[in-house]
This record gives C-alpha cells, structure tokens and sequence, in this order.
C-alpha cells in the first residue's frame, strides 16, 4: 500500500456517523455554493438526471470536483437516472381542473387534441389497464377509476374513460402512476442509457436506478456499466410494490439501496410507508449494505430557514433505525437556504447520535457463512470498545474493508486510508467512515503502523498514550485481503 496521510477535514470531536446526500441544482450548483454546502456537512452530491442537459450536468460535476478539492473533503457524486416515468402529455391548458364524478378519457400520446381527453406518454396504455384499475396523477392528488375501454379504432389509438374519484389539478407533464406490476417497460429507457454512458465518461461514484421492479433491473445496469469499462457501485430505489416484492433479491444485487418515499407512498399509500422503510432498512442490514432514506426530509425548508416539528423527528427516526445516509432533494437544488437545510440536517443528526436513546443496530453474522475479512472488520469494533482504543483506522484499496467495518456500527471514529482517490470518494457515503489519502510506500507492516500512530496524534485523534485499532490485509498491497486486526499503544 501507499502511504503518508493527508489532512484537513473534521477531527474526532466532531464525529457525525450518518452521511448527507444533498441534490445539487440551479440553487446551489455554483462554486460558492457547493463550498458552502461542503461546510455544512454535504457528503455526497445527487445529480437528478430527470432534469437539466449533459452540460448542465458537466459544470456541475466539474465544479463539484473543484469544490471538493479546496475543501479538502472527498466528496460522492451520484448520477441518479429518470427512469421510465410514465407523464401526461402537453396540455391544451395547464393546469386543467377535474372534479370528483368527471368522466375523462385517457389516450396514448405526446399532446392533447380535444378537451376532455388526456395523453399519457405510455404505449400500450388500453392493452395494460383493465376495468375499476386505478390511476393516479399529480403524486397521487388526483385518483381515476377505469370504467370502459373502447376497442381500438382503425386508426389512432384505444380511449381509455375514467370517472375522477378524487378531483384536483392537472398539469403539462404531471406524472401518471399506471399499475406497476403491469407495466411492460424497461427498468432503462433510452434516454437513461445516454444519461449512463455520460455519466460513467465523467466517472460518476454512483449510479441510482429509479422504479426497480426486480433484481434483474440492477443486473442488467451492471452488465452494462461492465461491458463499457466502467464498472460502477448501484444504488437501487425502492419505489415500487414490485421492489417490496422482490426486496430481499434486489438488495443483494445492489451497492446500496434509497428508500424512495414519494413515489412509494403514491403506489403503496402514505400510511405503509413508515413499515415500508423500517422493512427496507431490516433487508439492508440483513445484506449488509448502506442505505439511504430520502423525499421530503425537510421539505419547509425549501423557504423556511427552520423545519417543522415533524421533519426534524422524522429525520432523527431514520438515524435511530440505523440509516446510512439521508437526502436532501428540492430542499438543495431549488431551496431558498440550501446550506441553511444542509445545516440544520447535520444537526439534528449530531443530536440524535448524542442522545442516550441512539443504539444503531448492528448486522448479524452467520455463524459458518461469515468470511475471514467479515469476521476481522466486525471483531476490529469489539476490540476497540473493550480496549478503550480511541480510534480504527482501516487501511484499503477499494474500500471493502471500511465498509465492513461501517457495518458493525463501532462507537469509535473510523479513519479509512487509501491511496485511491475514487475510493475515497465512494466511502463518503459510508456510515461512520472518514475517507484519507495515503502517498509514500509503505514496505512493511511495522513501517505501517508507526505512519498511521504518527498521523492520529498529529491530526489529534489520539495523543501519546492513547490506544488504536488497526486492520488491515497482509500481505500487503492485496484488495480483498482483509485479515489483520491489531491493537497499538501510540508514543
């Protein structure tokens, strides 16, 4: 391994385990934001592929690029892509109003035509509906029964008439919920594989996969990212009835999964969603990996400079069931305050890790089915509460050493060296972890450990005296060797 650490970032008296995924949008995109966003603890920055051009996006990643580098802070960039996005098309007016008892009739198409008749950007809309179908449009604002189909005329295409159950606005583009275990099409559109192919060229950290109905989705993202050369860590999310279905598959398929609450709560109904996310967050533990919960997390904030009572429980309810990570979305990219939500987010994270209630759980190892790297990260957390060890640094190539560690929930700081920059990178979405560089070679293990006792007490993680955990793999310079936990004394 390489070696000699860098500096600069927060020291152990300001240890925050969770991680902040912030979107980055025309609110914050500029160097004086992102700097400022990088202050108020933003670990990883979310490019919502769903708006915005390739250009807009390449200034983004280049000034985030720039931005984590004077700040001295690795910092994660998640592509996160459309997905297929069912949408009305373009209104003659917009927004229309529809009233509890309306008939309306819902056509496959890019615009409307005649009033009454609304088009859906989805082909085979009258093939895939059946008759007291529900439909949902505008995030679940307005609710519409299917009542008929008509039979496909010899030209144009079949009338799908509806009576609206629940009236309210719609606008140009508002989005559709169709039934999603019925729906034939593609976890990846084409316009996700321009999005991806761009991304991976820019060399994006993570890719996020919307509306994933099965394992397969994430595979075939996978075969794909592979065969360009750019095999890449998924974050899959969860947002569909299909998803919870097929949990348990698509987690072990991923990297790490996002419980994504808004469009969960159109298609499963907002009173799930709590069981929802306690079951994703089990299934991720289970599997042992990160898993961020996102979607309105402090939505006031958009234009207030405080949350509500209710986000602010809501935010330390994700940090108590052991969240890895929590988003911000609109609250970032279109806000009034982003750094302000940043803040206020990181704070009452900080808050909930104090609190005499917080006992993050720790995933469960199978006796018999846990490997040598498994079993040494975990027993490295035992053995640093039991020798009161004031630190664990954990040297790694692609990061899967850190990772194992984060996984047994240590009460200590975790100090994750590495001489790879984009693992670096990758691990600032990691729960407990704190991502540092290491240069010069180092030769020998001796050689290693004296580096890494002179870098606690130099950064002041540990004073002379003090003891720390190391884990590392031997020999050394092996990714996936993971077989060495030690205690030292520093002096």
């Amino acid at each position: 391994m390489s070696g000699s650490l860098s500096a600069a970032a927060p020291q152990a008296a300001t240890l925050r385990r969770a991680k902040i995924v912030c979107t980055i949008g025309p609110k914050s995109d500029s160097p004086a934001g992102l700097d400022a966003l990088i202050a108020a603890g933003m670990n990883v920055a979310r490019l919502n592929f769903s708006h915005g051009t390739h250009a807009d996006h390449f200034e983004r990643i280049k000034n985030i690029r720039a931005a984590a580098e004077r700040n001295r802070k690795p910092i994660a960039i998640l592509q996160d892509l459309c997905g297929p996005k069912i949408r009305a098309g373009k209104l003659l007016s917009s927004p229309v109003e529809v009233s509890e008892g309306q008939a309306i009739a819902l056509v496959e198409g890019e615009a409307q035509t005649e009033q009454g008749v609304l088009p859906v950007t989805y082909e085979g809309l009258a093939e895939d509906l059946n008759v007291d179908d529900r439909i949902l449009v505008n995030d679940g604002r307005v609710v519409l029964r299917v009542t008929s189909i008509d039979p496909k005329p010899a030209s144009g295409h079949a009338r799908v008439r509806c009576v609206v159950e629940q009236g309210g606005p719609i606008q140009t583009k508002a989005g559709v919920f169709l039934p999603s275990r019925k729906l034939r099409i593609e976890a990846l559109t084409e316009k996700d594989k321009q999005d991806l192919e761009f991304g991976l060229a820019q060399g994006v950290d993570y890719v996020g996969l919307s509306f994933v109905r099965q394992a397969r989705d994430v595979e075939q993202l996978r075969e794909i990212c592979e065969a360009w050369g750019r095999p890449t860590p998924i974050v899959a999310k969860i947002e569909t009835p299909g998803a919870i279905e097929d949990l348990d598959a698509i987690v072990r398929a991923s990297d790490a999964v996002m419980v994504a609450r808004g469009d969960l709560a159109v298609e499963c109904s907002p009173e799930q969603v709590p069981v929802l996310q306690k079951r994703i967050l089990a299934a991720a533990r289970r599997h042992r990996r990160p898993v961020i919960v996102a979607t309105e997390m402090l939505a006031s904030m958009e234009h207030s400079t405080r949350p509500t009572r209710a986000e602010a429980s809501d935010v330390a309810t994700a940090i108590y069931d052991g969240a890895d990570a929590v988003m911000l979305s609109g609250e970032t990219a279109n806000g009034d305050h982003p750094a302000i939500a940043c803040e206020m987010m990181a704070k009452i994270i900080a808050m909930a890790e104090g609190s005499p209630f917080w006992a993050p759980p720790v995933d469960l190892l199978e006796a018999g089915r846990t490997s040598v790297p498994e079993s040494i990260a975990r027993n490295a957390c035992d053995i640093a509460i039991e020798v009161k060890a004031r630190v664990i640094v954990a040297f790694t190539q692609g990061g899967d050493t850190a990772r194992l560690v984060s996984k047994g929930r240590p009460r200590v700081q975790v100090l994750a060296v590495s001489p790879i920059e984009q693992t670096r990178r990758r691990l600032a979405l990691v729960w407990g972890i704190e991502p540092r560089q290491f240069q010069v070679p180092v030769h020998s293990e001796e050689e290693l450990v004296n580096v890494a006792s002179a870098f606690v007490v130099g950064e002041g993680f540990a004073a002379p005296g003090d003891r720390i955990v190391l884990v590392y793999g031997a020999p050394m310079n092996v990714r996936g060797s993971t077989n060495v936990v030690r205690v030292h004394d520093v002096r």
